[in-house]
């Protein structure tokens, strides 16, 4: 397994608890450490800015990918290795998704959700193949989870989709389940 390039979806918003943004830089950190490459939403503030700041802490290689419209509504991160503008949302999603070799879902609202629930349905429909992680950060997404879970129990979401995903709480364990995703591919 070489190096890879991990996708990071979370939250660009400030007014979050302290350890949202504490924890999701440390992953950051640890994404560099083992030599991966993040590629992101391109923000410079709440767990987006947080893990970015992690990696290039760590001297790692940070991709932003930001449409023009998005600097009326949030601070973009002019320190990131490499920077993609894009016109629209949608283009920014298919950058990431096609440049990236795994996904992390760090806390985040209805951006992240969208994210999060466009590449589990890629994923679940075989369009591509990628470890999906829930980064729980302080239970985080727990009510999601018992949700997703009451979906399939009621025979609207399919049984498989619960395999799909890894639930991770700390960044080791994130980086441990990508890493054994590609050492041992099922």
């Amino acid at each position: 397994m070489g190096k890879l390039t991990i996708c990071v979806y979370g939250a660009a918003s400030e007014k979050i608890a302290p350890v949202f943004i504490t924890e999701t830089e440390n992953l950051g950190e640890e994404i560099a450490r083992r030599h991966h490459s993040i590629i992101y939403g391109g923000g410079a503030e709440g767990v987006m800015g947080a893990c970015a700041r992690g990696a290039a802490k760590a001297q790692g290689e940070v991709i932003g990918v930001v449409p023009f419209f998005m600097d009326e509504f949030e601070e973009i991160n002019h320190k990131c290795t490499e920077i993609i503008r894009t016109k629209t949302m949608g283009e920014r999603k298919e950058i990431m998704e096609k440049r990236a070799d795994a996904f992390i879902i760090a806390p985040g609202g209805i951006g992240t959700l969208d994210e999060f629930f466009q590449i589990l349905t890629l994923v679940e429909l075989g369009q591509k193949q990628a470890p999906i992680i829930l980064y729980n950060v302080d239970n985080y997404y727990d009510e999601l989870l018992s949700y997703v879970r009451s979906c399939i129990e009621k025979g609207f979401i399919r049984k498989r989709v619960e395999n799909l995903v890894h639930i991770c709480s700390t960044p080791t364990e994130v980086l441990s389940a990508i890493e054994s995703y590609f050492s041992n591919p099922s």
